[in-house]
């Protein structure tokens, strides 16, 4: 019975792991594509969010054209990331100005999510590795 309970754990870290890993690729794709191909834009802190938790986040707007005034929203975080009338740099892409993010944070997106693209594939192919194995 042992040895079908760690198959079972092993399927699971494997399958587990894999959702984080595509997930975590396909942001991280995302965001490397919108930091190098994306439209830089000035825009301004235009005011904050609280969602639940304590957390705030910036609220900024930004021009995509004449007559295209739209705003992006920073992630949550537990100290304001800019503040109201600071000036921001936002980056939207080519042909989809609706599809934004704040650039200082595309930036740390593709650091952070290149860590965790690393630990998670190195747990999937320990999983996979034990799970060969235990076969």
């Amino acid at each position: 019975m042992p040895v079908l309970a760690s198959r079972i754990i092993l399927v699971v870290m494997v399958c587990g792991s894999s959702l984080v890993l595509f997930t975590n690729l396909y942001a991280l794709r995302k965001a490397k594509r919108l930091e190098s191909a994306g439209v830089r834009v000035e825009g301004e802190c235009v005011g904050h969010y609280r969602p639940s938790g304590g957390y705030v986040g910036a609220v900024c707007a930004y021009s995509a054209g004449p007559g295209q005034e739209l705003t992006v929203r920073s992630s949550r975080c537990s100290v304001a990331p800019v503040e109201t009338d600071d000036v921001v740099e936002v980056v939207h892409g080519p042909g989809r100005p609706e599809r934004a993010m704040l650039l200082f944070e595309a930036s740390a997106r593709v650091g952070y999510d290149t860590a965790l693209s690393v630990v998670t594939g190195a747990m999937w192919m320990s999983a996979t590795a034990g799970l060969v194995f235990a076969l």
